[in-house]
């Protein structure tokens, strides 16, 4: 299913997507400073749900389309790496964390966010399935480990925002978030440039 590298690389875009400040993260530290960590932790189980059912979600349509259109997961494997390098780019040119407020419940927030921001799907649907190897195996579970795995490192990198809430808000984490940021972007950047000319040219 997976490569020892692959392994290693998908680790690693996936943390970089993880801690790069985005909607979620935004609404996490936003609920934690504004009402209790309890409330960030919310947001983020939330957003773990969502992550579960686009997982599967995601799962089904790619299995389906390469079932149908084998050349179809060379396509996503194009649009995936292009993904990845504009995501780097995009975390290296981002100067701060815009706040985020939650209209309902902080659970279900975070599960919306989750479920209607386009590029979670894109995430789910273009970027997992590059990291796998063997698409004759069964592509589906292989698809739904990968899916779920990512999850747990979100929910790793959504745990602690929430926790270090207060840190990240202040102005004298300004130079962490830099790093942070600049750490995110390059990774992801040397990443998608690997992905694309390894597989292209």
């Amino acid at each position: 299913m997976l490569s020892d590298l692959s392994i290693v690389q998908f680790i690693v875009v996936q943390a970089s997507f993880a801690f790069s400040p985005g909607l979620i993260i935004a609404l996490i530290v936003n609920e934690s400073i504004q009402n209790s960590r309890r409330k960030g932790f919310e947001v983020a189980g939330g957003a773990a749900l969502g992550g579960l059912i686009l997982a599967l979600i995601s799962a089904s349509i790619v299995t389906f389309l390469y079932s149908a259109i084998p050349i179809f997961l060379q396509i996503i494997y194009l649009f995936g790496s292009v993904f990845i390098l504009y995501k780097g780019l995009s975390i290296l040119t981002r100067k701060d964390i815009e706040t985020k407020k939650s209209e309902k419940g902080a659970f279900y927030s975070g599960l919306k966010v989750n479920l209607i921001n386009p590029k979670m799907w894109v995430l789910y649907l273009s970027v997992i399935p590059i990291f796998i190897t063997n698409y004759d195996e069964n592509l589906f579970t292989s698809l739904v480990f990968l899916g779920i795995l990512t999850v747990l490192i979100n929910f790793g990198g959504d745990m602690a925002y929430a926790l270090l809430s207060s840190y990240f808000f202040s102005d004298s984490s300004e130079k962490t978030k830099k790093i942070i940021n600049r750490l995110c972007g390059v990774s992801l950047i040397c990443i998608g440039f690997y992905l694309l000319f390894s597989r292209f040219f």
